[in-house]
């Protein structure tokens, strides 16, 4: 983990200021797992919601978000203020900004609301819910913001909730961190106990022929 990066910690942003977001460094990015995207019409905006996950260099997962502002809601029009994704309790998250079009043709795109790179993290004071509020910075017209990426120490992922918020707000599925089944778990540390096995064998001293 970088030494600059910020930690986001329950009830950050909660009657106080939000988490940090520090630029991401492409470098660790890694393998990714998954993709979505969901559109949808709220009251006061229209939106289409990104997000991926991503097996980091160090191991671990991040979670990557983008909100795209694509046009008014049903009844009037008003910016987009914040973006919040759930089911993170129990997991150490830090939070990250990418405004390049780092996948090409993959569905994540060029920052199109450069305000929103400065843009603070929050997290509900259990723990389970992290977000975005993009501050003075709102999504409006057919902006799109920078993506967003909470790195964590899962190592598996599940179905997770997304929320895109106005005076209005639209919930939709995306990705979230989770703990793996007792099954997952034991296929891994015997995956780990046959490397260590293997390694001990190839440095026992082989006997020289008589």
């Amino acid at each position: 983990m970088p030494a600059y990066a910020a930690q986001v910690f329950p009830g950050d942003g909660i009657g106080g200021p939000g988490a940090t977001i520090d630029l991401f460094s492409a470098s660790t990015r890694g393998t990714l797992l998954a993709y979505s995207q969901t559109s949808g019409v709220a009251l006061t905006f229209a939106t289409t919601f990104r997000s991926a996950v991503y097996r980091n260099t160090s191991g671990t997962l991040d979670f990557y978000y983008q909100v795209e502002r694509t046009g008014a809601g049903t009844n009037s029009s008003n910016p987009i203020q914040s973006f919040t994704a759930a089911n993170f309790g129990g997991f150490t998250t830090f939070a990250f900004r990418d405004g390049s079009d780092f996948d090409g043709a993959g569905g994540f795109l060029a920052a199109g609301n450069p305000g929103t790179f400065t843009s603070s993290a929050n997290r509900s004071f259990d723990g389970n819910v992290v977000g975005v509020n993009f501050g003075s910075n709102n999504l409006v017209g057919t902006e799109n913001s920078t993506t967003y990426i909470f790195r964590t120490n899962a190592v598996s992922f599940t179905s997770g909730t997304f929320g895109v918020i106005d005076g209005s707000a639209l919930q939709g599925p995306t990705f979230a961190p989770t703990v793996p089944e007792p099954a997952t778990w034991a296929m891994m540390l015997g995956g780990f106990g046959l490397v260590g096995f293997a390694t001990r064998r190839s440095r026992r001293p082989r006997r020289a022929l008589a």
